[in-house]
């Protein structure tokens, strides 16, 4: 029996039926059945797993080059300003943004910091640190699932021994890290050329960080970007100052605060959304009460309300103190259910991403200039 708490005894009944834990039960089963479906229906998801977990030496993929071609028409003008990016979480989807920073070097803007989460870590600080957008292109496309793809097999076969102990992700990170640590060398957050951050977020406290140069200048970038993808379940947490520390992107999907209130404020805000609808929109399931086992689909809305909701108010937020130019390059259901892990496994669609990033930040850009003179 646990400790009693104001005369009251808490136990293994009271965990499992505290009403905090309702999301997490609906976690499991809306993800269970995201994959029983994958599994049923979708033979290309068992390779792709069987590629990030298993890959074979006929899996490699051919060089990719160059990704971006010659801009075609004239350049839209450079924004005006301290411009902030900041981009959502949403796996290999996030390939997007070395798009939306080659748009950025084609109009001539400079960005003044980078606020990433989750997915698009693994793209924003590469370019934080200094490297041109195709350069960023290059080196994230080359990547192969077995660079950064490292299962934790010692400690699956471990689990029942145990009691699981310690356990709380299926890959471990470290190849991860050394992937990027092999590019970048040791450099520190206090070392880039733009201030990049992102969220962590604290297993003993529960609570939530941003690292970045202000806040953890002495952090290797390859560390940072280790622990920002560092989703629970899926990847093992990182340890940093004696605690435990997971993608903060479980809590705060698109993080405002360092382009706001850690860096100095920005005139302009490019709001990168690869994760929800249009708009941080929530999921329209009309018509869940008709379908079979409707629980599970109004689930899936109970398991992402707070994370959406807090999406919207920070994009409010951002276009009350910027001027905010949204762009939604790859659609969310890129992402959704088990295309979120696909994205991550699978690198093959990532240049693509990056292309469609490049686009819709330039229609963005000429739509901006045709409104500034209207």
């Amino acid at each position: 029996m646990a400790a009693s708490e104001g005369g009251r005894s808490h136990g293994a009944l009271d965990a499992a039926l505290d009403i905090f834990c309702v999301r997490q039960y609906f976690n499991v089963i809306v993800r269970a059945r995201d994959v029983a479906t994958a599994v049923r229906s979708d033979a290309r998801f068992l390779d792709t797993v069987r590629r990030g977990i298993l890959p074979l030496p006929f899996d490699r993929q051919p060089a990719t080059g160059h990704i971006f071609g010659p801009l075609r028409g004239p350049a839209p003008p450079p924004l005006a300003g301290r411009v902030g990016v900041v981009a959502t979480g949403g796996s290999g989807a996030l390939a997007s943004l070395i798009g939306v920073a080659k748009a950025l070097e084609d109009s001539g803007t400079g960005v003044s910091v980078y606020s990433v989460c989750s997915g698009s870590a693994l793209f924003g600080f590469p370019l934080g640190v200094g490297m041109p957008p195709e350069e960023a292109a290059e080196l994230t496309a080359s990547m192969q699932p077995g660079d950064y793809v490292d299962v934790g097999w010692r400690e699956i076969a471990a689990l029942v021994p145990t009691l699981a102990r310690g356990w709380c992700g299926l890959l471990r990170g470290d190849k991860l890290e050394a992937f990027y640590r092999g590019h970048l060398g040791d450099l520190t957050l206090a070392q880039l050329r733009t201030p990049t951050y992102a969220p962590i977020w604290n297993v003993e406290h529960n609570c939530l960080k941003f690292i970045g140069p202000r806040t953890h200048p002495d952090l290797p970038v390859a560390r940072a970007i280790r622990m920002a993808v560092s989703l629970p379940l899926f990847v093992q947490p990182v340890v940093l100052d004696g605690e435990s520390w997971c993608d903060g992107g479980i809590v705060d999907i698109f993080p405002v605060r360092p382009v706001l209130d850690i860096e100095p404020a920005v005139d302009v805000a490019i709001a990168v959304n690869g994760f929800y609808p249009h708009e941080f929109g929530g999921e329209d399931v009309t018509g869940w009460d008709r379908r079979p086992l409707s629980i599970v689909t109004a689930g899936s809305q109970v398991r992402t309300c707070q994370q959406a909701e807090l999406a919207r108010e920070h994009l409010a937020r951002l276009r009350e103190q910027a001027r905010t130019l949204l762009v939604e390059p790859v659609p969310y259901w890129k992402v959704a259910g088990t295309g979120f892990y696909e994205q991550f496994l699978d690198t093959r669609e990532w240049p693509e991403f990056m292309r469609a990033g490049r686009a819709a930040m330039l229609t963005a850009l000429r739509g901006h200039v045709l409104r500034s003179a209207a």
